[in-house]
């Protein structure tokens, strides 16, 4: 029996990037369906078994539940309970050496404090600025595509492109991926900018991964890795994780 979850929700919890090879659909039947897949949940600790995100033990993180947020998959479908796996850090209380004692772990689809995934985003994105969608063709695209009734507005889009904007500040102020900063110093507009970013981030191909995955999804689970991960409490790509957040 797994212990009582309401006790953790005081603590404070950073977010760790998990990359789970299967849709979000796929993920949410095995850890939330009829029939909930125990060897799939140790596999999931299995990840941090030989070093806690916190304390860097071995051993150490136990799994206490879920928490629930909103999601939009890369379908379309809408998730009004969609669960984030949650472990704790058993470091002896009185040698802690972190101030979080809990850590969640957020499949590398999805950004921080955001319903809508990173595949519905590009998808989006992708109507708006390279098709020139108006935003009433724009949620008509989107109706084709999706079986849930979503409104996208402008105020949608304005913080989707903000988002990758700010993924794109991260990569050139990084060491990493001199292709598309060689790419964009030779840009003079913002609107190009941002499309420069979204057919690299199409294209991109993560190799850290046995198969090699692809898209803007493996970008931001590639950029994690390469700034050292769960190990080194690495910011993530798209959006901002709990612990960075003010």
């Amino acid at each position: 029996m797994l212990p009582d979850f309401k006790k953790y929700d005081n603590l404070a919890t950073i977010q760790v990037i998990l990359f789970i090879e299967e849709t979000l659909s796929n993920y949410y039947k095995k850890v939330k369906g009829e029939t909930c897949d125990l060897f799939y949940l140790l596999t999931l600790y299995f990840h941090f078994s030989h070093c806690c995100p916190l304390c860097k033990g071995k051993d150490c993180a136990v799994f206490i539940g879920y928490y629930e947020r909103e999601v939009i998959n890369e379908k379309g479908t809408y998730y009004k309970s969609f669960p984030i796996a949650r472990y704790k850090c058993r470091a002896e209380e009185g040698k802690r050496i972190v101030d979080h004692k809990t850590f969640s772990l957020l499949p590398y689809q999805l950004v921080p404090y955001s319903k809508y995934s990173i595949p519905f985003i590009i998808k989006a994105l992708e109507a708006r600025h390279e098709e020139g969608l108006s935003i009433y063709k724009l949620q008509e695209y989107l109706d084709t595509f999706y079986r849930e009734v979503i409104s996208i507005g402008a105020e949608h889009l304005l913080r989707f492109k903000d988002l990758m904007n700010e993924a794109l500040e991260k990569i050139m102020i990084s060491p990493y991926y001199q292709t598309l900063k060689d790419e964009v110093r030779y840009e003079s507009t913002e609107e190009g900018y941002f499309k420069i970013f979204l057919k690299f981030s199409k294209k991109f191909e993560c190799h850290k991964v046995d198969p090699s995955i692809r898209g803007p999804c493996a970008l931001g689970y590639d950029f994690y890795l390469t700034s050292g991960g769960y190990g080194n409490n690495a910011h993530f790509l798209f959006g901002t994780a709990s612990q960075f957040r003010d």
